[in-house]
């Protein structure tokens, strides 16, 4: 037990000095007693969790303060946005592709990849959740659908009227769930069984990178199958008119509760932003080439969305309930039984969520060079 605790402060130690490391870039506020407050907790459990919140008047307090007394989260930061909620951010460098930062809630998912926090709390109008998680090979979980919503009207880079959704980015499913789970106050399991899923048709939607988003589902249409639910193929919309998607989505839901997508990779081949895609035919075309299809309408439609990483670069799977309690909850179950269906190389752990293990190994205060 010591051993464990020990282990756990210096995590939580190490995670303390990356947040100010990287203040006024993805960090734009330090809780500075942190820690002295992870002393206290770590008195009664030997895990705690650390968790950032992104700067907008959105999220409301309440929901945090539900996460914070339950004495197993520490309010570590506030996050840094995108400027204006832009789908990019031309502020942030995404670690992994070099490409700016995707989505509003960029900072968020930044912080939650190299391990500053467990878990980062965003907003989501046109995917500012999903998109940023996606672009990271990160698990979130975007719960409007459950009603976990922002506080005000908002209107897209594109003019569509919506309310924000409040998700939460995480490199754990399991923790992204406990979170949404304490702050919606709802139960934790549901039967997914009965729910009617939908994919997409073979040659329906080409990914960015010239593959078939439908023989990029066939894992997990053969994992879902080995589990017994029943999966029907529909013709899914043209996601490049968002307002048309929006359209075609709300149909399928009269029909399906789920709807199960492949997106990516986000923001490598193309940029998914309206404010870049409005500059002629190029942009217009390297827009249609972001890789963003659910995840840029699932809040438009009031949904519940959970991505999961897959083993390829930027990409994952988008897993979308129509709006309920019973349709979102059991989305996220049946998402649990996708969530290790990839594996993503030791080396991203290793770089980036486990990076607090490294020594720096600076020469001034290295032994050997004494």
């Amino acid at each position: 037990m010591k051993d464990e605790l020990l282990e756990e402060f210096l995590r939580l130690s190490k995670s303390s000095i990356k947040a100010m490391e990287f203040k006024d870039k993805t960090v734009a506020r330090v809780n500075k007693d942190m820690l002295i407050e992870a002393r206290e907790l770590l008195k009664e459990n030997n895990k705690v969790y650390t968790l950032g919140v992104k700067n907008t008047e959105q999220i409301e307090r309440s929901h945090i303060k539900k996460l914070t007394e339950s004495k197993r989260y520490l309010w570590h930061t506030i996050d840094g946005m995108s400027d204006g909620g832009r789908a990019i951010d031309i502020n942030i460098i995404n670690p992994i592709t070099g490409r700016n930062m995707t989505g509003s809630s960029s900072c968020s998912a930044v912080n939650v990849l190299y391990g500053i926090n467990d878990i980062g709390i965003g907003t989501d109008g046109g995917g500012s959740v999903l998109a940023p998680a996606l672009s990271l090979n990160l698990y979130s979980i975007m719960a409007k659908g459950l009603g976990l919503k922002g506080l005000s009207n908002r209107i897209s880079t594109d003019g569509i009227s919506f309310v924000p959704g409040i998700g939460v980015i995480s490199h754990s499913l399991d923790l992204a769930e406990a979170a949404v789970v304490k702050m919606s106050g709802l139960m934790q399991d549901n039967n997914y069984e009965a729910l009617k899923v939908a994919i997409c048709t073979k040659e329906n939607i080409k990914l960015p990178d010239g593959s078939d988003m439908r023989e990029k589902l066939n894992l997990v249409y053969n994992r879902l199958i080995d589990f017994g639910v029943e999966i029907v193929e529909e013709e899914f919309p043209n996601f490049n008119s968002r307002e048309e998607a929006i359209n075609r989505t709300q149909e399928l839901f009269k029909k399906y509760e789920i709807l199960i997508t492949y997106e990516g990779p986000v923001d490598l081949l193309g940029f998914g932003d309206s404010v870049f895609g409005g500059f002629g035919k190029l942009a217009a075309e390297s827009q249609q080439s972001s890789g963003k299809y659910m995840a840029k309408i699932a809040n438009m439609v009031n949904a519940t969305a959970i991505t999961i990483p897959s083993s390829d670069i930027s990409s994952g799977i988008v897993v979308t309930a129509r709006e309920g309690i019973r349709e979102g909850i059991g989305a996220i179950s049946l998402a649990k039984k996708l969530s290790n269906l990839y594996k993503l190389p030791d080396l991203y752990y290793r770089y980036f969520r486990d990076s607090y293990k490294r020594k720096e190994s600076d020469i001034i205060f290295s032994v050997k060079g004494v």
